[in-house]
């Protein structure tokens, strides 16, 4: 009986660990997101699918609960059209479930930079937008990267 007791208690602990894990917001820069994909890549298949299915269904709010986003950020996603968020959440979403590590890369703004006048580009969109991609070996990559405004 002793044995049963202590293995739930480990697996109690355990639960404890994923949901703190779970509800840590992280910077939305390099550092951040490698350590969230890390963090949903470790959970059961199970949960990160229902995570992944959070982030489907709403992927700016999804954003804002698991990063420390600025508001200028959280305007910028509110700003993309619905298609935009929803192919994006998608091809993150199916390329995680595929046990993939998102590869992202955001440059850090200077004095100079506008917030505004930003590039976003991503590679691999169209083609991870099935469940199965077609294109296994064609990978998700995120950069972000920001321009003095011209005058």
């Amino acid at each position: 009986m002793v044995g049963y007791f202590e293995r739930l208690g480990l697996i109690t602990s355990k639960i404890n660990i994923c949901q703190n894990l779970k509800s840590m917001k992280e910077n939305f820069d390099n550092a951040g997101v490698a350590q969230k994909v890390a963090t949903l890549l470790a959970l059961p298949l199970a949960e990160r699918a229902a995570e992944l299915q959070l982030m489907r269904d709403d992927f700016a709010v999804w954003m804002a609960h698991n990063f420390n986003l600025k508001p200028h950020q959280v305007e910028q996603l509110n700003k993309l059209s619905d298609t935009d968020r929803k192919q994006l959440s998608t091809a993150i979403s199916n390329y995680l479930m595929q046990n993939r590590v998102l590869q992202f890369q955001k440059e850090d703004k200077g004095e100079e930079e506008d917030p505004d006048f930003k590039d976003l580009r991503i590679h691999g969109l169209d083609e991870w937008q099935d469940g199965v991609a077609t294109m296994m070996f064609t990978p998700l990559f995120i950069r972000i990267s920001y321009t003095a405004p011209q005058p």
